[in-house]
């Protein structure tokens, strides 16, 4: 028989699909890390809900713990008598690159008297958190967050779980920080995405739960309306309705899904060249001041090269855009400037497209870069890899660093479309 929510033990499982092609495991220097609030339950009588709200909050803890990402999780929403909803539409952690280390997660669920300004103190908090941790990814710095955010986090949150333990609105903990918290390790996290269930009820075998979507409103003895595709967990072949849960998906992809303003700088940048060698050719300037654009000015803002090299310390820093792809987008632009310098001393254009048209190939299939271009290439992701590999957490294994030398520098390159597309004359 199921556990009514507030009773039994707490434990954390992971649920890893076994049918992805892509057996890869978490890498620092290569990845992203999202996280989804997919959806929870709560076993309590329907009368339950009347007069009661049920809210909670998370915490992701990245890079050896210096990364701390407080998310209020919103107010728990009955839908057509269901008993399991989804928590919120938008994801709780976009694409953080991968700085190594575990990966833990702590979580809370409480339920209080219903109250309206309760209802819209959480609801305010839980936008103010999403926006919150959104800036904290979208303006990182090498070594993680900034200060300023990352305290406005802990503030909202902190105020939130002051409303969900207060006495005063008869709180009921469903399940709390003290019990909740996962370790996910780099060499655990194999394959695109992952599911950590935080569950408060009876014992469950892990090898047991599986993840699917809606459920068969007709089915004997299941409650769960079919919904809008939302995805849960099923415990053998029926959804779980045992005690309390919340279920996250952990995301892992090669390339940053945002947008960076240095990503309109890059496509000017290599038409700037496309055009200086075009220029050349038909004698609209002199090869003399063609090749003077392709060296560093004395004021270092004049020349095709100046622009090279700030844009390259703009890209090193980004603490948003992981090392390889930084070291891809980098390592491209010096291949243009190379190729560039060739193309004006022969007078011939069709270098620059060819040696850029056949590195992005070469790139794209993992397959080696030959001769002075392949040596050009690799110095440029060194010495990305020289800022980078400082920030590292320390106490990631050596297995899971990225290897951007030798032969591995290209191979890795080969999970880079999005940018080797964005690096195109």
């Amino acid at each position: 028989m199921a556990v009514e929510a507030g009773r039994g033990e707490q434990h954390t499982y992971k649920i890893v699909p076994h049918d992805a092609s892509d057996q890869a495991k978490l890498t620092a220097g290569s990845h992203y890390v999202g996280v989804d609030a997919i959806s929870w339950f709560i076993n309590k009588k329907v009368s339950w809900f009347s007069n009661r709200l049920a809210s909670g909050c998370l915490h992701i803890k990245m890079a050896g713990g210096s990364e701390s990402y407080p998310v209020a999780l919103g107010v728990f929403n009955l839908s057509g008598g269901s008993r399991i909803a989804p928590v919120v539409e938008k994801p709780i952690l976009r694409d953080r690159s991968y700085r190594g280390g575990s990966i833990s997660f702590s979580t809370m669920l409480c339920a209080v008297n219903k109250n309206d300004v309760v209802r819209g103190m959480i609801k305010s908090a839980t936008e103010a958190s999403l926006e919150i941790v959104y800036g904290m990814v979208e303006t990182a710095t090498l070594t993680g967050p900034t200060g300023v955010l990352c305290a406005a986090g802990e503030d909202i949150i902190g105020n939130v779980q002051k409303v969900l333990t207060d006495t005063s609105l008869k709180c009921e903990t469903l399940f709390d920080f003290s019990g909740s918290e996962y370790y996910l390790s780099p060499e655990a996290m194999v394959g695109p995405q992952a599911f950590i269930l935080f569950h408060r009820g009876e014992n469950l075998d892990e090898r047991r739960l599986s993840v699917k979507f809606g459920v068969d409103l007709d089915k004997p003895g299941i409650s769960v309306k079919p919904q809008s595709q939302i995805l849960m967990p099923y415990y053998e072949d029926a959804p779980l309705e045992d005690g309390a849960w919340l279920m996250l998906r952990i995301r892992r992809c090669d390339e940053y899904t945002g947008f960076r303003d240095w990503f309109r700088d890059v496509g000017e940048l290599l038409s700037r060249i496309k055009r200086l060698v075009d220029d050349v050719k038909a004698g609209l300037i002199t090869e003399n001041k063609g090749l003077v654009q392709l060296r560093r000015s004395v004021t270092g803002d004049k020349t095709i090269l100046d622009e090279f090299f700030r844009l390259r310390s703009i890209i090193c820093n980004d603490g948003v855009i992981s090392e390889r792809e930084a070291a891809a987008h980098v390592g491209l632009l010096y291949i243009a400037i190379v190729a560039a310098k060739e193309a004006i001393q022969n007078l011939n254009p069709k270098i620059l497209t060819d040696t850029i048209a056949q590195a992005r190939k070469a790139l794209s299939q993992g397959q080696s870069i030959e001769g002075k271009i392949g040596k050009a290439f690799a110095d440029e992701v060194a010495s990305v890899s020289n800022v980078r590999k400082p920030c590292l957490a320390k106490d990631t294994s050596p297995s899971r660093i990225a290897k951007l030398y030798g032969d591995e520098l290209f191979s890795n390159m080969q999970y880079l479309p999005k940018t080797f597309k964005r690096c195109t004359l």
